[in-house]
């Protein structure tokens, strides 16, 4: 039997690279991606509504913009330091204010020369593999969401490797950037190893809830299946609840045991019911799928529970137009431009991650996907053998 189901992670695919470990491992994950949808959907691959054939994936890598400012100031330390001293004294000191300020961390090594980039990238993908290599300049997460708002990109994928402290709270970092104001899925890769392992997606962690942008989560398990998942666990995480939590706001506190009880099976036989609506929907016979139902703080379990099972990926549902950053007022505002009657919602328009997707990128210990739809009415097809 042959089932169809939307396509989230539709081509052409976008992967952001510095060179560094959590970027290869990026790189590695979404070579499986691209290679398991270039199997789905064939070849030659119609990705332009204007028939212009593009590649299955862009590479891009952002170098730093330096100011005239400082290539003056470059200019002149070269000059006043003497011949004596050592060449590499004299190199170029990069500008303070610009991609440096925006790096996942404190830059400690050159920027990726267009060759060094070319075979960083090459030596992944086979020769007749569709590709297209990018370099740009100016600040990392602009770049790179001002290239996937040119390719109208399906999935981006970047790697974290996270700045901490007060200076990603008050800077950010490129990753968490383009999680939230990407239109499209999200692939955050971190590597905790100068030297990561080869990566894989034997065990997917699938976070389900109530929410319509669970649906997207679970049509990308088809798209992956061919990428090498053989084991899938749902996991539903729902918080602490109990008397005091419901009404010690209005009234004094109340130790019905009785009442707590009956609000915790309440709360057991809804979560149940999500997790038995996200199994029926999986109908995939290779699959190895288990159910997971936790009470607690949703992001710190979701971490928890993947270091447990040692999973290698996580899976959430991710809505785009959860909220807006725009005041009310601009809101209300009228357009100088109208928008096309095809497009309401502009490609960058601005979004922000939930308090649970944040918590999972920066202290989850594996790669974590963000599932959003960009818009397409592309659905691809799957077929079942169990015939039913």
């Amino acid at each position: 039997m042959t089932q169809t189901f939307p396509l989230i992670l539709s081509p052409p695919l976008l992967l952001a690279t510095d060179g560094s470990s959590s970027a290869r491992m990026a790189q590695g994950l979404i070579r499986l991606i691209a290679e398991s949808l270039r199997t789905q959907l064939g070849e030659p691959l119609d990705l332009n509504p204007a028939n212009e054939r593009l590649p299955l994936l862009t590479v891009v890598t952002v170098q730093p913009r330096i100011s005239n400012q400082a290539r003056r100031f470059s200019k002149k330390v070269s000059k006043e330091i003497p011949e004596s001293q050592p060449a590499q004294a004299k190199e170029p000191i990069p500008s303070a204010g610009s991609a440096v300020a925006l790096s996942d961390v404190e830059q400690t090594t050159a920027p990726l020369t267009a060759e060094a980039f070319a075979k960083l990238i090459k030596q992944d993908f086979p020769e007749d593999f569709p590709l297209a290599l990018q370099v740009r300049q100016g600040r990392p997460a602009t770049e790179i969401l001002n290239c996937a708002r040119t390719i109208q990109a399906g999935l981006i994928a970047v790697g974290h490797r996270g700045i901490g402290g007060m200076r990603e709270l008050l800077l950010g970092s490129v990753s968490t950037a383009i999680a939230r104001y990407a239109p499209c899925s999200v692939l955050v890769a971190r590597s905790h190893s100068d030297h990561p392992a080869p990566v894989s997606l034997r065990h997917v962690l699938l976070v389900v809830d109530n929410s319509s942008a669970t649906q997207q989560a679970l049509a990308v398990i088809y798209q992956l299946v061919g990428a090498g998942i053989h084991q899938l666990t749902l996991l539903h995480v729902q918080p602490p609840l109990n008397v005091s939590y419901l009404v010690s706001p209005f009234v004094a506190r109340s130790s019905s045991r009785q009442l707590n009880q009956s609000l915790q099976d309440a709360q057991r036989e809804q979560g149940e019911a999500i997790l038995q609506r996200a199994l029926t929907a999986i109908v995939i016979p290779s699959l190895e799928v288990q159910t997971r139902l936790r009470i607690g703080d949703p992001g710190p379990t979701i971490c928890q529970v993947a270091t447990d099972l040692d999973t290698n990926l996580i899976i959430l549902g991710s809505d785009p137009a959860r909220r807006s950053l725009l005041s009310p007022l601009q809101a209300m505002r009228v357009p100088h431009r109208p928008r096309p009657e095809s497009n309401n919602i502009s490609i960058l328009r601005n979004t922000r991650l939930s308090v649970t997707e944040d918590y999972v990128i920066h202290y989850a210990p594996c790669p974590v996907l963000l599932c959003r739809t960009n818009g397409s009415e592309q659905r691809m097809p799957f077929e079942n053998e169990t015939g039913s």
